[in-house]
């Protein structure tokens, strides 16, 4: 993100005061051409480095690339030669971002960040060497979260220390986003709703930074899913950025508002955030259009269109989620040894401090290892995911995620079924269903759901199987997730057909249905509401959506009124279950 320190001028009686005194005027009320015009003026009538300093500014809201480039390297020169290393350095970091965001150019960009640091290199009590902490810290998160975390805190300091007051909130908000990232979650989202709500109240000066802290947040929802508070403050980067016209930043922070989106199962919202951030940035920031790209890849992954989501990964093969990726797409079409190599791959890229990022991975290495392990022609060179299993279960008690919990509970699944443990492997595989729906993460809740039904049918259960398996096919349909809707209706194509369960065949209590599944009718027939029942019943409402689904299902009926009709006719009440 744009970690960048707000302008920090002085003036001289040789300048042309009144032009520049101008552009300051400007930069502050948002008049971004105004700000350009006046700069540009003050460079004409007489160079000096405060002027390329306040055009370079202007040209970076209204993303002129060619004037940000040639007057930010131009006022790096004028202040290096006159020996004013604290502005240069300042400007310096503004070019590492500008390499990464405009040109995709990281290598230049951390040159840029080494000549900074050799040049403050007897200097480190100052803001400026704050703002190259901070940046230094983004550059890290995904290679060392926990080192990130001290690195903004230092940088938080020095912003208290020296009254740099943006330095101190953007630096508290990239340590709460590290602490997410390194698995304390509750502290790391305390530090960014903090920080957030000092942008609301109007605490900042430098309005990039001001905005940037809203888009730590959102990053970090996009991590753990939290789509409440992802969708609250969403809002309020939309009115920051329209308020003070900084589109960049708001095509920027929708691609993580996207991956909320999709993980909570409204993908046709996520995809206009994905393809609205894409056509923004290829105009404002080209560096940055991976960002959209990933997540577009990764929707069309989960919608079932393999061949495209591999050509996007494939063209972002630099980047680590890449990888991921590719992986979950070669599971997908039953190249289990592709899927581990390319997971394993992507692993080595991310150290274990990053415990969100590698939660994914670690899944994915057990199902692909257990898949493997339960094919016909296994390959025995295949070693057990017993380090990766316990890795994810380390990470499930450390970390504040419910969906990570999920995630590790589907793992331990998958891992006791290969065992042979059918009893506990049920229950586990029902728990990650049931963890999946709580997150408010319908892809995964559907996936676990339909390797449940693969193991019920492999352990001689075919009428529960049959059942998981079209409920699978009913909900994935409604989602767009295609591939989950072929292989749930090929597992169904290899399992007999039971005769169909009428209302004739069930008692007064419904003998066919589970206890909880009567409860669920009893409710029904009280003309409770899903959520009305979760409440009663301590259940989530898609557990509760589940349960009803199997009802239709099991009974034969097409609508809730048919399950309530049902339940009157055959007396069925609560205190007679």
């Amino acid at each position: 993100m744009d970690h960048l320190p707000a302008i920090r001028t002085g003036s001289s009686a040789s300048e042309p005061q009144a032009t520049l005194q101008h552009a300051r005027d400007c930069i502050d009320c948002g008049d971004w051409n105004g700000a350009f015009a006046a700069a540009q003026t003050a460079v004409g009538v007489r160079e000096s480095a405060e002027a390329h300093e306040l055009l370079g500014l202007a040209a970076w809201w209204l993303s002129d690339i060619d004037t940000l480039f040639r007057s930010r390297e131009r006022a790096w020169q004028l202040y290096v030669a006159a020996h004013e290393h604290r502005r240069a350095a300042r400007i310096g970091v503004w070019l590492d971002w500008d390499y990464r965001a405009f040109r995709g150019e990281p290598a230049v960009a951390q040159g840029w960040l080494r000549r900074v640091r050799r040049l403050l290199a007897n200097d480190t009590d100052c803001a400026e060497y704050g703002w190259l902490l901070m940046r230094e810290a983004d550059a890290r998160m995904a290679r060392d979260a926990a080192g990130a975390v001290d690195a903004a805190a230092e940088a938080a300091a020095l912003g208290r220390r020296h009254g740099d007051q943006d330095l101190e909130h953007v630096a508290l908000s990239l340590e709460g986003l590290a602490r997410v990232a390194a698995g304390s979650v509750s502290e790391g989202m305390q530090q960014l709703d903090e920080a957030t709500a000092l942008v609301v109240a109007g605490e900042f000066v430098d309005r990039s930074a001001a905005g940037v802290t809203c888009c730590h947040l959102i990053m970090a929802c996009d991590l753990v899913r939290d789509v409440d508070r992802a969708g609250q403050w969403c809002t309020r980067v939309r009115e920051y950025c329209r308020l003070w016209n900084h589109p960049p930043l708001f095509a920027v922070c929708r691609t993580q508002y996207a991956g909320v989106l999709m993980s909570s199962g409204l993908w046709a919202a996520a995809e206009d955030e994905m393809q609205n951030a894409i056509d923004e940035l290829t105009v404002m920031r080209p560096g940055w259009t991976s960002l959209g790209t990933l997540q577009l890849a990764e929707l069309r992954r989960r919608q079932g269109r393999l061949d495209e989501s591999e050509h996007m990964y494939q063209s972002l093969a630099t980047a680590p989620a890449a990888w991921l990726g590719l992986a979950a797409i070669a599971l997908e079409r039953g190249s289990t040894a592709d899927a581990l190599r390319y997971a394993r791959r992507f692993l080595r890229q991310v150290p274990r401090g990053n415990h969100t990022a590698r939660a994914s991975a670690l899944e994915l290495i057990v199902l692909a290892t257990s898949a493997t392990a339960a094919s016909p022609a296994a390959d025995r060179r295949v070693r057990p995911a017993t380090d990766e299993l316990r890795e994810l279960q380390a990470l499930s008690q450390r970390v504040e995620s419910l969906a990570l919990r999920a995630s590790a509970t589907l793992a331990d699944a998958v891992s006791v079924a290969t065992e042979g443990n059918v009893d506990v492997a049920t229950e586990a595989f029902e728990a990650a269903v049931s963890l999946f729906e709580r997150a408010a993460a319908p892809y995964d809740a559907l996936r676990s759901r339909l390797l449940l039904a693969v193991h019920l049918r492999n352990t001689g259960v075919p009428e529960s199987a049959m059942t998981e398996a079209t409920a699978v096919v009913r909900e994935a349909r409604d989602l767009g997730a295609a591939s989950l809707v072929a292989r749930a209706e090929m597992l169904l194509t290899g399992l007999p057909r039971p005769a169909p369960v009428s209302p004739a065949s069930v008692d007064a209590h419904g003998a066919a249905l589970t206890v909880r599944e009567r409860e669920v009718l009893a409710l029904l027939v009280e003309g409770l509401t899903n959520r009305q029942i979760a409440a009663s019943l301590s259940l989530s409402p898609h557990t509760v959506h589940r349960h009803v689904s199997n009802l239709f299902t099991k009974l034969g009926l097409s609508s809730r009124a048919a399950a309530v009709a049902y339940g009157i006719r055959r007396g069925v009440a609560r205190d007679r279950l």
